[in-house]
């Protein structure tokens, strides 16, 4: 424990859970939100920019968009947490927010964000390894997280954990590879980025006993950025084709 967080946190890539590491990992980047005062540099950006706060309101739009399409929570988790940016459509959606950060600094400033209140806990994890038991929650919320993963076999871990210790639901922001974005940096020789096909994020979803509910852009029709809401214990393989956007 430090300053009443359980730190439950663990560093590293797949040889946490027995897969050698091939290629890049996103130790490097894991290892950036492990400064103590990251959670305070992290915000004051978001603060002082108009553009970082006009982003952080059109995030909280897509994610109460998609909240709002599920019943209401008894228990929902917000991982990575941040330092609470988008917390409030979190925490409106559910009687207990559980918010988890892999840096201790990130969840200590979503707690001085989201105030004294009874029907929060916060704890650092790794989206890796979630400390959490099967079913644990009845859905969770994980932001702008999927895009800094180099390889294949930490986003399939990242969205198996989610899944995992979910019974209803994941919402997972994500770059579409078949974006208009994605599409003109491939013409122009550039990389599109750390970006995910929606045709494999439907394939695995199914290997996790999930399907694509609602698909929505960020911005618009094309957007590079997207949000996704997957729903356990449904296989309709049209879900995608019918999602919005």
């Amino acid at each position: 424990m430090r300053d009443g967080i359980p730190l439950l946190a663990r560093c590293g890539s797949s040889e946490q859970w027995g897969v050698p590491p091939e290629g890049p990992t996103s130790v490097d980047y894991q290892k950036q939100f492990l400064q103590s005062n990251i959670g305070e540099l992290y915000q004051r950006r978001y603060e002082r920019r108009w553009s970082k706060r006009w982003v952080t309101g059109r995030e909280i739009g897509r994610i109460r968009h998609l909240l709002a399409s599920q019943p209401r929570c008894r228990r929902l988790l917000d991982l990575p947490c941040g330092g609470g940016r988008v917390s409030d459509p979190i925490a409106a959606a559910t009687d207990l927010l559980l918010q988890a950060d892999l840096s201790l600094g990130q969840v200590l400033t979503a707690r001085e964000t989201m105030g004294p209140q009874g029907h929060a806990a916060w704890f650092t994890a790794s989206a890796f390894m979630i400390p959490l038991k099967d079913g644990a929650v009845d859905g969770a919320v994980c932001n702008r997280l999927t895009h800094h993963l180099p390889s294949a076999v930490e986003v399939e871990r990242l969205v198996g954990e989610l899944l995992r210790v979910s019974t209803g639901f994941v919402i997972l922001s994500y770059c579409d590879h078949g974006s208009v974005r994605s599409l003109g940096r491939r013409l122009r020789g550039k990389s599109p980025g750390k970006t995910l096909r929606r045709d494999d994020l439907r394939a695995l979803a199914q290997r996790y006993g999930a399907s694509v509910g609602l698909d929505i852009p960020f911005w618009g029709p094309g957007s590079r950025l997207r949000y996704v809401l997957l729903r356990k214990g449904t296989h309709d393989p049209a879900s995608l084709d019918r999602a919005a956007g």
